[in-house]
């Protein structure tokens, strides 16, 4: 009897300890927002990745932390680490919005951007649930001094994230 109750005890403890590795998942990639370059920051809540439809689109909250005031121009969003959008592209959404040295602008709802394959014609859509998103968020901005508005400067930032439904 007392050779099986202990036999019983450890594989209670084992099971429990995995039952919590299976709960937490430590082994996921952790979500994040994280720009290439200082300057902004999109991680003050993470970018969030959501199904709509059958389609993929983020929501964001682009904060500015360059020192100076910034236009945003145009926000792209997509699954590949090589894409080469240009403002103006199908895939990027223009925009003109101010960000105030410090502050943020929500970019969600009616402003949600929708994410694209790298040949910035195909909107992703061959994407589930609880499946995992790993992609890049471009801007173009200018900023409130610039000489020449034509000029845009971009940033760049790695994404992933799990998708949620809208």
């Amino acid at each position: 009897m007392e050779y099986l109750m202990t036999y019983g005890w450890a594989l209670l403890a084992i099971i429990i300890v995995i039952a919590a590795l299976l709960y937490l998942n430590p082994f996921r990639a952790p979500e994040l927002c994280l720009f290439q370059q200082q300057g902004f920051s999109c991680s003050e809540p993470n970018a969030q990745v959501y199904l709509d439809g059958n389609n993929i689109d983020m929501n964001v909250r682009l904060w500015n932390k360059l020192g100076k005031t910034v236009t945003i121009k145009g926000i792209a969003c997509t699954d590949s680490q090589s894409a080469k959008f240009k403002l103006g592209d199908a895939a990027v959404k223009t925009y003109s919005v101010q960000i105030p040295t410090g502050d943020s602008a929500d970019f969600k709802v009616a402003d949600t951007i929708p994410c694209y394959h790298a040949d910035g014609t195909t909107r992703i859509s061959d994407m589930s649930l609880n499946q995992e998103f790993r992609g890049r968020l471009m801007i173009w901005y200018n900023y409130q001094d610039d000489l020449d508005p034509n000029i845009q400067h971009e940033a760049q930032a790695n994404v992933i994230s799990l998708i949620v439904q809208q």
